[in-house]
């Protein structure tokens, strides 16, 4: 029987922890009035921890992608699995808002350890081919997660309490940390130059391909929130048939498997205008076609365009990065959940027309953005 290789186990590893990882940014959501009531402080409470997770996590990002060019990636993504269980074990024992605040705001610092390191480490220890499936199944992960994360908490905290959805997670992540250390080799130092932090993150924002792939990467998470905050407000049937439609679009997911493929036949910059005009499209019917199947059918659709265009503005930003690729790779990270937390307000204040029209113009123009990345420098980056 032939053995299953490093690559294969490391997608496995890395693309359940994605799933896990990302899933405890939603877990809080379906269950705001059960911690408000079970810990007899207001709602308003619960809503600020779920904000001071995201802040910290966003912290987080910019630091940890940067921080394991110094310590290696392995002992970042390793032991802040181990950090992470700690942490989130902590949430479930909180006994009032004090300590759900700092618990909730360590358990997002520590979470921040994984995405833009796992995206760095694929680019060190993978070939190109590799490293597109690896950027992938992660990112598929994380499209999973915004699923999973609400289904499982409101699950566990229905059949047992809110605090078993922490206790759950807090499991799951000290079994990850088990396989991580066993299993997850050192990646290979790389260059890096030792200048202030803010001072990189400057440069690259000043570099013109960098930019418009970052112009991108803040309306992807920002896109799908508002888009499924949208339907959940617009939608008047029954909840089985919202949650079908959420259920259901993860079908679109599919479609990131074929990024690689879709890459190599068209190229980098093909596949990206490929995937934000299928998004366009699907916002842009919705203005017009309102029924349930209509809904289910486009949300597959509008899924399958951000599965796709995540992968590839990733393999854009990894190239254009070079030398600073982690740094590059933290600043995507931090800017994709900037927009993700700008979603919800966003789409409170617009209707729901309003919403898909925006998301239609938004899509357009990442679309025409496009034609002004360079592909040949791209080419030229990815070469050297």
């Amino acid at each position: 029987m032939k053995s299953i290789s490093f690559f294969q186990k490391a997608s496995i590893l890395l693309t359940l922890s994605a799933i896990m990882v990302a899933s405890n940014i939603y877990t809080l959501i379906p269950v705001y009035s059960v911690v408000s009531d079970s810990l007899r402080i207001p709602e308003s409470h619960v809503v600020l921890a779920g904000g001071l997770f995201t802040f910290l996590y966003a912290c987080g990002l910019l630091s940890f992608g940067p921080a394991s060019d110094y310590t290696g990636r392995r002992k970042i993504l390793v032991f802040g699995l181990l950090a992470s269980a700690i942490a989130t074990c902590g949430v479930g024992f909180s006994a009032g808002s004090l300590s759900l605040w700092i618990t909730r705001s360590l358990q997002g610092l520590t979470l921040a350890t994984f995405a833009s390191v796992a995206f760095a480490y694929s680019y060190d220890l993978f070939t190109a081919r590799q490293r597109t499936i690896l950027v992938v199944l992660i990112n598929t992960g994380f499209l999973i997660a915004g699923i999973f994360g609400q289904v499982a908490s409101a699950f566990l905290a229905e059949t047992f309490s809110w605090n078993a959805v922490f206790y759950f997670f807090a499991a799951v992540y000290l079994i990850l940390f088990s396989f991580a250390f066993f299993l997850l080799k050192e990646s290979p130092v790389q260059p890096f130059e030792r200048k202030p932090l803010g001072m990189i993150f400057f440069q690259l924002l000043k570099e013109q391909q960098l930019m418009k792939c970052y112009i991108i990467t803040f309306s992807l998470l920002f896109a799908i929130i508002a888009f499924y905050d949208a339907i959940g407000r617009f939608f008047a049937g029954p909840a089985s048939d919202l949650l079908l439609i959420r259920l259901v679009g993860l079908i679109g997911a599919i479609l990131s498997l074929f990024t690689g493929t879709l890459m190599d036949r068209w190229g980098t910059l093909r596949t990206l205008m490929f995937g934000l005009a299928i998004g366009s499209t699907s916002a842009f019917t919705l203005l017009f076609l309102h029924t349930a199947s209509a809904l289910i059918i486009l949300s597959i659709f509008f899924v399958s365009s951000i599965s796709l265009v995540i992968p590839t503005v990733i393999t854009l930003i990894g190239v254009f990065g070079s030398s600073q690729r982690a740094k590059a790779l933290s600043l995507y990270s931090f800017i994709l959940l900037t927009g993700a937390s700008l979603a919800p307000p966003v789409a409170a204040v617009l209707p729901f027309h309003g919403v898909m029209l925006l998301l239609t113009l938004l899509f357009l123009f990442n679309f025409i953005l496009c034609i002004f990345v360079n592909e040949k420098a791209f080419q030229s980056a990815n070469a050297g």
